[in-house]
């Protein structure tokens, strides 16, 4: 049986389209979906509908709880700053019935196939924000601790790998949608037969100039978003993570502001930034602007 991992689609409609291609042609079997389906890009509704007719497999991701986050305290000051309205534009243009299956996704899945156990997470056994790596410490303890037979996690963008211990694989499934180190859209195949599991690594080519007259015809340059969105997709045209480097310059710009204190609300994965300092440093990232 082959089963199709994916993982950070970031509703990355077109990535998404070739890669079920591809995963056709390769005859698989199941789907199992890894969050962060959604935001960064505009088609939200577009993909949550092809995910929820794929498969039944699917888990949140931190971009899922992003948006419930927003649900659960829409009248938090933060919100009305600048850096959050491109996820809030996705939210107020998601249809309801989304939403719903949104709320209800679990966090993560125990699967068996053909008598191998899996293990499915966005970040990792211990957080949906975590980012896990290979030759760490902390993915010792992961082998240690990991009951199933493989283990498949998302989140951190870095290209797929995989790793087995003591008959215990653990694979990094890569992004789909939101490139850091490749321009290529990534996923896994694992193949299970008789309690054994094999691991294919699958890298898919696709028209990123496609993607970026979509995006234009569709109107989904929302106003609101168009900051992020520009970041997002020349890092995604490019595969240079330019949405790290904006987010490091904001940080530094709010350390000189607050002279090294962190402002309340200042964290490592849901920062806050104030609106003066984020349209200064866009202003410094205009020339990467594709859209």
């Amino acid at each position: 049986m082959k089963i199709a991992v994916l993982s950070d689609i970031h509703a990355n409609i077109v990535a998404l389209e070739e890669v079920l291609q591809d995963a056709k042609q390769q005859k698989v079997d199941e789907y199992i979906v890894l969050g962060d389906i959604i935001t960064d890009l505009p088609f939200t509704n577009e993909t949550i509908d092809v995910i929820r007719e794929l498969t039944p497999y699917v888990i949140k991701g931190n971009r899922e709880e992003y948006l419930l986050t927003y649900e659960r305290t829409k009248e938090d000051e933060k919100w009305k700053t600048m850096q959050y309205q491109s996820m809030i534009c996705y939210y107020n243009r998601m249809r309801e019935d989304n939403r719903d299956y949104i709320r209800k996704l679990p966090q993560e899945l125990v699967l068996e196939f053909e008598g191998v156990t899996i293990k499915a997470v966005h970040g990792s056994p211990y957080g949906v924000s975590e980012l896990l790596y290979f030759h760490t410490k902390r993915m010792d303890k992961v082998f240690e601790d990991l009951e199933e037979d493989v283990l498949v996690y998302g989140h951190n963008h870095e290209i797929a790998e995989y790793e087995t211990r003591n008959h215990k694989t653990v694979v990094q499934v890569g992004t789909l949608g939101m490139h850091n180190s490749t321009s290529k859209a990534q996923y896994v195949i694992l193949t299970c037969e008789e309690k054994k599991v094999s691991v294919e690594i699958r890298d898919i080519e696709y028209d990123k100039e496609k993607l970026k007259n979509r995006i234009i015809q569709s109107g989904g340059l929302y106003p609101e978003a168009r900051i992020w969105q520009n970041l997002c997709y020349y890092s995604i045209a490019s595969g240079i993570d330019i949405r790290t480097d904006f987010c490091q310059m904001a940080k530094e710009e709010m350390m000189k502001k607050y002279k090294v204190k962190y402002p309340k609300g200042f964290d490592s994965h849901f920062v806050s930034f104030d609106d003066d300092i984020y349209t200064k440093v866009a202003h410094e990232f205009e020339k990467y602007f594709l859209l």
